[in-house]
C-alpha cells in the first residue's frame, strides 16, 4: 500500500500539500477513488485516504477514521553522529530511519572536514527531515526521527544522555567490545544512545568528554568503519538482537 506523511491528520475532505498531491498524482500517478495510507509523523497515527479529486495542485481527499500507527519504533535510540563531508549524512539519516533510530543530533568535532552555520545549517537539517520522512515512507514507519542540529560536540552528548539509559562513543581506539553490553541493554529494554565521529576520528579530548558525559568507549571489532558504516553496523545489530528478543 502506497504511504504519505501528512501533518495535522485528520478524518474528513481536504487538501493535500502541494509536494504530497505532486508526489501521489504526478510520479505515483494516482486517480479519482485510489487509496493510499497516510500517517501523522507527530501524532502517530494513520488513515485509509480515498482520492477525491486530482485537479489542480492541490488533490483533495477524504480522509477515514484515525488509528494508532501500526508501525513505529519500539524503543528511544538516539544517535549522536558527527557532521560528515558530501551526501553521508544524508545516508546515515536515511538507514537510521530504516534501523528504528528515534532521534538523530547532528554534532561538529573539531575534526569536522564541513563548516555549517546559520542559514545553511538550517538548510541541511530541513533535508535530513524530508529525507527522514522519504525513508519512514519506504519502510512502514509512522515516526521518523526528529533531527536535531548542527549542536557543538558537549551540547549533543548532553542532549542524547538525556533520554537514554545505555550510552556508547564507539571509537576505533576503544578495547571493550560492545557487544556483551549491548546485549544486557536490549534485554531489559534500556533507551540506548550512540555518537560517533567524522572521518576523520574523535580527538582523545573528545572522547573523555564522551566519557564524562556517559558514553562509554566501545569497539565494533577489529575493521576501522567508515563513519556511515558504524551507524548502519551497529543499529543493525541492535534491530537483530531486539528481533531475537521479541521472538524468544
Amino acid at each position: 500500500m502506497i504511504r504519505a506523511p501528512i501533518a495535522a491528520l485528520a478524518p474528513g475532505v481536504r487538501a493535500l500539500p502541494s509536494d504530497v498531491s505532486h508526489h501521489l498524482c504526478r510520479v505515483l500517478r494516482l486517480r479519482i477513488g485510489d487509496r493510499f495510507v497516510a500517517f501523522d509523523p507527530e501524532a502517530r497515527v494513520e488513515a485509509d485516504v480515498t482520492i477525491d479529486d486530482v485537479s489542480g495542485d492541490a488533490a483533495r481527499v477524504t480522509v477515514g477514521a484515525l488509528r494508532p500507527a501500526r508501525v513505529v519504533a519500539e524503543a528511544p535510540v538516539v544517535f549522536v553522529y558527527a557532521l560528515a563531508k558530501g551526501d553521508k549524512v544524508d545516508a546515515v539519516v536515511r538507514d537510521a530511519t530504516e534501523l528504528g533510530a528515534t532521534r538523530i543530533i547532528v554534532a561538529r568535532t573539531s575534526r569536522s572536514v564541513v563548516k555549517a552555520e546559520g542559514d545553511r545549517a538550517a538548510g541541511k537539517i530541513d533535508r535530513w527531515r524530508r529525507i527522514a520522512e522519504q525513508a519512514a515512507r519506504q519502510c512502514g514507519r509512522a515516526d521518523p526521527p526528529a533531527i536535531e542540529g548542527i549542536l557543538g560536540w558537549g551540547a549533543a552528548l548532553e542532549a542524547a544522555a538525556r533520554e537514554s539509559d545505555a550510552r556508547w562513543c564507539l571509537w576505533e581506539s576503544a578495547t571493550a567490545p560492545i557487544g556483551p553490553a549491548l546485549r544486557d541493554a536490549v534485554a531489559r529494554a534500556a533507551p540506548l544512545a550512540f555518537a560517533i565521529g567524522p572521518e576523520g576520528g574523535l580527538t582523545q579530548a573528545e572522547v573523555e568528554e564522551a566519557r564524562v558525559a556517559g558514553f562509554a568507549p566501545a569497539s565494533l571489532g577489529r575493521f576501522v568503519l567508515r563513519t556511515e558504516t558504524v551507524a548502519a553496523a551497529i543499529l543493525g545489530a541492535v534491530l537483530v538482537l531486539r528481533s531475537g528478543d521479541a521472538t524468544s
